[in-house]
């Protein structure tokens, strides 16, 4: 398997798509915060103005049935039927869609590194995971690795670097691999929930549902416990997403079950504050490099909450349905 990982060389075909997917994109005055995908109204949205002042733009896309965009918005996945394809130009005056060689079939699950250079691609139907990479000069796609000798993957990590990738299988554990190598299982947890590198890419950390607790994995080595998420009174956590703030000061854990987002200080490992929610977060995706986060969106015409996390994690609120005006 160490060519699995080996780099194609930059062949990238134009491809020009039919139908109404890309309208006219709108020419965005004033900064733009990011994008957010919306599943139930099949768009992908501009997010207007800066952190704490910000508002939905009118829709980039249209009836898409899946779609991820890259932190800072340079670069989406865009999948209509079972064809996807690569998208730049989102935020300009049009839409350029791009195919690349040899990319796998029925994507359904997409995570990005924090620059947005990289992109983890996964297909659970064929159980395939792809890396991508983007530069000035093209887009490139490794070959596909089929999981079927570890399992289904659930969440997914990749470095900033590209180079350190990680994978949950439930029921399993955690695996680790970098590229041009094979994946190797670094810990043995039965529910492993979500999964993330710090700025690094030396220390992964890891929520594991079964023990309620939060693993670090330093270079590889390991497991050890970095926090205890079991509580006084019984109740579990749900994390639905983990990340690291800007500058790696503190490790953010988006709680489905507990309605926060729990900030923890990175140097001494402890719970440093809980920012409550009045909502169960959905996810914990990443609009910008900064990084600034979304919470929710999964329905339409819904508000949004935002965590901006580049120095002292604080939630904003984004009104829904307010369009740019011209």
């Amino acid at each position: 398997m160490s060519d699995r990982f080996t780099r194609l060389g930059p062949a990238v075909i134009l491809i020009t798509l039919t139908g109404s997917a890309y309208p006219q994109s709108p020419s965005f005055a004033g900064p733009t915060t990011g994008f957010v995908y919306t599943k139930a109204a099949r768009t992908i949205q501009p997010l207007l103005g800066i952190p704490g002042s910000t508002y939905l733009g009118s829709p980039v896309t249209k009836e898409v049935e899946f779609a991820s965009v890259a932190p800072g918005g340079a670069w989406a996945f865009v999948r209509t039927s079972h064809r996807g394809s690569f998208v730049s130009g989102i935020g300009g005056d049009s839409v350029t869609p791009t195919t690349v060689s040899g990319l796998i079939d029925a994507v359904n699950q997409v995570t990005w590194s924090r620059d947005g250079s990289f992109a983890l691609i996964y297909s659970s139907s064929g159980n395939q995971l792809q890396r991508v990479q983007f530069s000035a000069t093209g887009v490139s796609a490794d070959p596909p690795l089929d999981l079927s000798p570890w399992g289904q993957a659930g969440s997914l990590a990749i470095d900033s670097t590209g180079q350190s990738i990680a994978f949950a299988v439930a029921g399993s554990g955690l695996f680790l691999f970098h590229a041009g190598q094979s994946p190797v299982k670094v810990s043995s947890m039965s529910q492993p929930a979500a999964v993330a590198f710090d700025d690094t890419g030396h220390r992964l950390f890891a929520a594991d549902l079964d023990q309620q607790q939060i693993l670090e994995f330093d270079s590889g080595a390991g497991p050890t416990v970095f926090a205890s998420l079991a509580q006084p009174d019984g109740s579990v956590f749900r994390p639905v997403g983990i990340a690291v703030s800007g500058g790696g000061r503190y490790l953010l854990l988006a709680d489905g079950a507990g309605q926060a987002v729990r900030v923890y200080d990175l140097a001494t490992q402890t719970l440093g504050n809980s920012l409550p929610l009045d909502f169960a977060p959905t996810r914990l995706e990443a609009v910008s490099s900064a990084p600034t986060f979304v919470l929710n969106g999964d329905n339409r015409q819904e508000w949004l909450m935002m965590l901006d996390a580049r120095q002292t994690p604080t939630t904003y609120f984004v009104p829904a349905g307010q369009e740019a005006r011209r």
